[in-house]
């Protein structure tokens, strides 16, 4: 593996750009940081490239800002790596037995709901809102609101929207709810 340091280095004409240096200078560098202040302090990040079989690494200078950005991407990249060391990856297809046949791990995982359950009601859902929009124009505007957790905080709003009072918007709830309770008693579970 080849090093290559790239370090800001000062240049005739008086300005200052990142220039190959070698390891003597960058260990230079790197010792004169160590007794410096945090706002003083010169950045390296570290870049490895493929270079056909080889692996060279790069220490290139950068400003603290895209070195704070790299330090965060490089210090995730390690968590994962050593977390990959303890944990396995299993695939939920993957049969758990080489017999044909077999369970995979998906099936004898146990889950909150079942996908019968979810389809009851989605389908139970659907149905209340055709039965709803077959009712009264203004009854999916009311289980939108219920649903949010926006039972009163919805009066004013259903109000201004079909250009009644609060008071008629409370008889719309009233009606509401009966025609729920009604509706939820003729479904059999």
């Amino acid at each position: 593996m080849k090093t290559t340091y790239l370090i800001y280095k000062p240049q005739a004409d008086g300005s200052v750009s990142l220039s190959v240096a070698t390891c003597d200078e960058w260990a230079d560098v790197a010792k004169a940081n160590k007794q410096l202040p945090p706002e003083k302090r010169r950045y390296f990040i570290l870049d490895h490239i493929m270079d056909g079989d080889d692996l060279d690494r790069m220490v290139i200078e950068a400003p603290f800002s895209e070195y704070q950005i790299w330090i965060r991407g490089y210090m995730a990249d390690k968590r994962n790596r050593e977390a990959g060391r303890i944990l396995r990856h299993l695939s939920l297809d993957a049969k758990l037995f080489e017999q044909e046949g077999a369970e995979t791990l998906l099936d004898v995982i146990p889950s909150k709901g079942s996908a019968e359950e979810c389809a009851f009601e989605k389908m139970l859902m659907e149905n209340l809102r055709s039965s709803l929009s077959a009712w009264k124009p203004w009854a999916n505007d009311l289980l939108d609101a219920y649903l949010q957790g926006e039972k009163r905080a919805c009066t004013e709003r259903l109000a201004q929207k079909y250009g009644v009072s609060v008071q008629v918007i409370r008889k719309y709830k009233r009606q509401f709810e009966v025609f729920v309770k009604k509706f939820l008693e003729g479904v059999s579970f």
